[in-house]
């Protein structure tokens, strides 16, 4: 699978292999950097028949020494089947991201298009995100192939960050939150690394802009003008789904949060007309970023959630982002 050309032994003679002597593991700093710029660029991409893991590891020092260079924010992802190729440094419960589907019969689904490389670049100047990743997948030319890439960006007062008109990522954690809530902790596989979900929504805005108000707020489970969290909210709410609650329902705010993630979601315009959301996010496990698709689609017992009714991934990976000591060996 992958063209897989090298030998078991060979493989692992390639390997990321992490350091013995390292104290504690260092996590990509741009999971932890919410100051994205104004460009994101997303590219994802497998493997082609024999493909060469010297070559592939060559290239992502590269691209990791040349955002450095430039001040680009970068996060390499790596999808499971690479990574379990290139570093024994793997995490515990890494799935793949399949399609899932409703299960009311309205056939809502949040489409799986798993890959193999995730790379995630941001700054405020297009052309340096441009060029970096172009340079990239020139150099993966014949080893990795691009099998999608999306181009976002930011709005400076972030209440279209979804295009929906409300506030995206109302519910992160405050940032200094971020390592106890994004990065593996020391002591497990993978640690110093972050589970990542990544997901292009497409939004049908015209359907959703015919919803009054409250009828946004109650999809939601938030008002628009000031995003505050709704008292009362509906079983069909998006908050109700996603919120999850230490040995409560989802979005009771009588018991403590558990088992949060950290967004980094940017809206995104094509020229055919598309519209929606880059929903990227961070999380310490991948459970429950599964725990929160299942929800919003009903699979688990859950009323599925309204907002799919107006939104739903054309594409979907599961990622892991490696710590710096892992990539740097």
């Amino acid at each position: 699978m992958f063209g897989r050309a090298l030998s078991r032994a060979a493989r692992s003679a390639s390997r990321f292999q992490p350091s013995l002597t390292r104290g504690f593991a260092t996590p990509q700093a741009a999971i932890l950097n919410r100051n994205m710029g104004e460009h994101q660029w997303y590219v994802h991409l497998s493997r082609e028949d024999g493909a060469n893991l010297n070559t592939i590891k060559a290239a992502i020092k590269n691209v990791r020494a040349e955002c450095a260079s430039k001040g680009i924010n970068l996060v390499v992802g790596m999808g499971p089947t690479l990574l379990e190729d290139v570093t024994n440094d793997v995490p515990d419960d890494f799935q793949s991201y399949n399609t899932i589907k409703s299960v009311d019969g309205s056939g809502r689904e949040a489409k799986g298009t798993q890959e193999e490389l995730l790379l995630w670049l941001t700054h405020d100047r297009k052309d340096l995100v441009w060029k970096t990743q172009y340079d990239a997948r020139q150099a993966l030319k014949g080893h990795m192939k691009v099998a999608r890439e999306t181009m976002t960006f930011t709005t400076p007062s972030h209440k279209w960050d979804d295009m929906t008109g409300f506030v995206d990522g109302t519910g992160n954690p405050e940032p200094e939150r971020d390592i106890e809530v994004a990065i593996v902790p020391e002591g497990q596989a993978g640690a110093g690394g972050s589970f990542i979900i990544a997901q292009r929504w497409v939004h049908d805005l015209e359907g959703w802009n015919k919803q009054s108000v409250p009828e946004q707020e109650d999809v939601f489970g938030r008002t628009k003008e000031d995003s505050v969290r709704l008292d009362e909210q509906k079983d069909f709410s998006h908050l109700s789904h996603v919120e999850l609650r230490e040995g409560a329902a989802a979005g009771d705010a009588s018991a403590p949060k558990r088992d949060e993630m950290s967004r980094r979601s940017t809206p995104y315009a094509f020229p055919d007309g598309s519209t929606g959301l880059y929903f990227m996010a961070f999380c310490a496990r991948q459970g429950p970023l599964r725990e929160r698709m299942e929800a919003m689609y009903g699979t688990n017992g859950q009323v599925r959630d309204r907002l799919t009714d107006f939104s739903n991934p054309a594409s979907g990976s599961y990622y892991f982002a490696p710590s710096e000591e892992v990539l740097e060996s």
